[in-house]
């Protein structure tokens, strides 16, 4: 059975927004069965001997599939996707495809989205940050419009069928919604709509909060 290193606690600010959710999500899509193995940040558990045997680099998530260890969230999107033989494309081309979908959320669009989500929810007094955040917020409006284009005729990033870029690009999308940017691009909005409508989105959600609420019930 695949585990799942996932946070037990988080700061307020990204509570829903964490890349933990990307790996629960894709699991529950495929079908996989695993378990949580949670992590309280707070207490250091992340930078654990154990846990850095799974992730040098302390970060979360991380997956244990009987042995067989890896981290970075787009990584084991696909590798869930792979394994459960679901979320891809079987042919070779429409397979780039997906893989181009995928590094442009994590490579592309997440970087400048997440320096204004950082700003905004972290710094948004401190006077580097008011400086900063006009560049930030106009970074992020250039990756909305080509979205925006692309979403006008597809239902999802590489057409009309759900797949696993979608759970990238759409958990991406959620690091702006605290911002006015998603209502000047309605195709996309209506996207991230369509993809947190699906039943395996809502139960690790449901779920993720449950974790967190429960964690703090016992502070």
């Amino acid at each position: 059975m695949i585990t799942v290193y996932a946070f037990d606690n988080v700061p307020p600010p990204v509570r829903a927004l964490t890349r933990d959710l990307r790996v629960l999500w894709a699991l529950e899509e495929a079908g996989l069965p695993y378990r949580v193995h949670p992590l309280d940040f707070a207490k250091g558990d992340l930078k654990s001997p154990d846990y850095l045997r799974v992730n040098p680099f302390g970060r979360v998530p991380s997956i244990d599939d009987d042995g067989f260890k890896l981290f970075e969230s787009g990584a084991i999107v696909f590798y869930v996707a792979d394994k459960a033989g679901a979320l891809l494309p079987a042919d070779a081309r429409k397979r780039a495809l997906a893989w181009q979908w995928a590094l442009a959320a994590l490579n592309t669009v997440e970087p400048d989205f997440l320096q204004l989500a950082v700003i905004d929810l972290f710094h948004a007094d401190k006077a580097w940050a008011k400086e900063r955040r006009p560049a930030c917020h106009e970074a992020a409006q250039k990756r909305l419009a080509v979205l925006e284009q692309h979403l006008a005729r597809r239902l999802y990033v590489m057409g009309n069928e759900f797949a696993a870029p979608d759970i990238l690009m759409s958990t991406v999308l959620r690091q702006v919604q605290h911002t006015e940017l998603l209502y000047g691009a309605p195709n996309v909005a209506a996207y991230k709509d369509r993809c947190e409508k699906r039943p395996a989105w809502k139960k690790v959600l449901a779920e993720h909060e449950k974790r967190l609420d429960d964690h703090m019930a016992t502070v």
